[in-house]
């Protein structure tokens, strides 16, 4: 089994969507590099527009590319990157998903953000994930245009298209779990496109849950309800995020390693906000004691997988050693 690593490396505190924005959490990134070193996994920064047109981009990301211990790919934020249009990306879409705006200017948003990073890098982006998981079939001919060969921005078993909330993104409940071509109608469903998506890895750790269909869809459905809830807080019958959140310790992440191993998955997605490494950069973690919390957790979380013989490789790498094994 193979660990990817993928940052959504952005500006601070995004769940505030302050302005103007600052990206000071760039520098909190080497001890959490410095971790990543020790066991020999490669972390992928996906990079917004304000990140990659800062100073910090040069002295701290970079490097680590050029080292050959890390990856810098694409993070679009919709609502940030130019060419800004006032009609999508005023107040009231302050934090639109990239599915909500028309493909063509997606399309221009992700030229403005692949050539800078074109520029920076010396190279060409290949890797990329859209801001609040805002990806679409719409987006696959504009990414397959201009380069890319991977994206990681499906969330299995989690919709952001729920009928009266807030949010207004697409619906990845019923995507496959392991990487596979992205069908050309649909981004959570295999086909054809060449473009490979690599899921975050979300999955039902719940040995009841997973033998029993109607179960999940019930709990699928009702999930805000408070039966629901109350279901949910005694079983923990919720899929479970790879993703090192305050109140996942080391024994639920490692759940979620088993569960993978389990499945027999060939690779395993872990993914969090560079914001998370700062105090005070997210909601998350708003103490220094809170982001050693977080340290200290990957630390062990890491030295668990490499002594379980899992290997490190950066999202660029697995999608075109994937488009090797599985041409088209």
């Amino acid at each position: 089994m193979q660990l990817i690593i993928t940052i959504d490396t952005e500006e601070d505190d995004q769940w505030r969507s302050q302005r103007p924005a600052t990206v000071e959490n760039i520098r909190w990134v080497p001890p959490f590099q410095e971790v990543c070193n020790r066991f020999g996994f490669p972390p992928t920064y996906l990079c917004t527009h304000a990140v990659v047109s800062s100073p910090d981009f040069d002295a701290v990301l970079l490097p680590y590319e050029r080292a050959g211990v890390a990856e810098i790919g694409a993070h679009l934020h919709a609502w940030a990157t130019p060419p800004i249009d006032a009609r999508w990306d005023g107040t009231k879409r302050a934090t639109s998903y990239a599915s909500e705006i028309p493909p063509s200017l997606f399309r221009k948003k992700l030229e403005v953000l692949t050539d800078v990073l074109a520029e920076r890098r010396g190279t060409r982006p290949k890797s990329f994930r859209a801001g609040r998981w805002g990806f679409s079939a719409a987006h696959i001919e504009a990414l397959l245009d201009l380069g890319y060969v991977a994206d990681c921005s499906v969330t299995p078993l989690v919709s952001w298209a729920d009928a009266g909330a807030k949010e207004r993104g697409q619906d990845f409940r019923e995507a496959p779990v392991r990487p596979y071509y992205v069908a050309w109608g649909d981004a959570g469903r295999e086909g054809a496109s060449g473009l490979v998506e690599v899921p975050v890895t979300i999955l039902q750790t719940n040995d009841l849950m997973r033998r029993s269909p109607l179960l999940s869809t019930w709990y699928g459905r009702h999930r805000k309800t408070a039966p629901a809830r109350g279901f949910n807080r005694f079983f923990r019958v919720a899929p479970q995020w790879f993703r090192p959140f305050q109140d996942m310790t080391v024994d639920r992440l490692l759940q979620v390693y088993r569960t993978a191993r389990t499945l027999d998955l060939p690779v395993i997605q872990m993914t969090f906000h560079s914001s998370e490494l700062m105090p005070g950069g997210s909601p998350h973690n708003p103490m220094q004691a809170d982001v050693a919390n977080l340290l200290a957790k990957l630390a062990a979380v890491f030295q668990h997988l490499a002594g379980d013989g899992v290997t490190g490789v950066t999202l660029t790498s697995y999608a075109e050693a994937f488009r090797a094994r599985h041409p088209r």
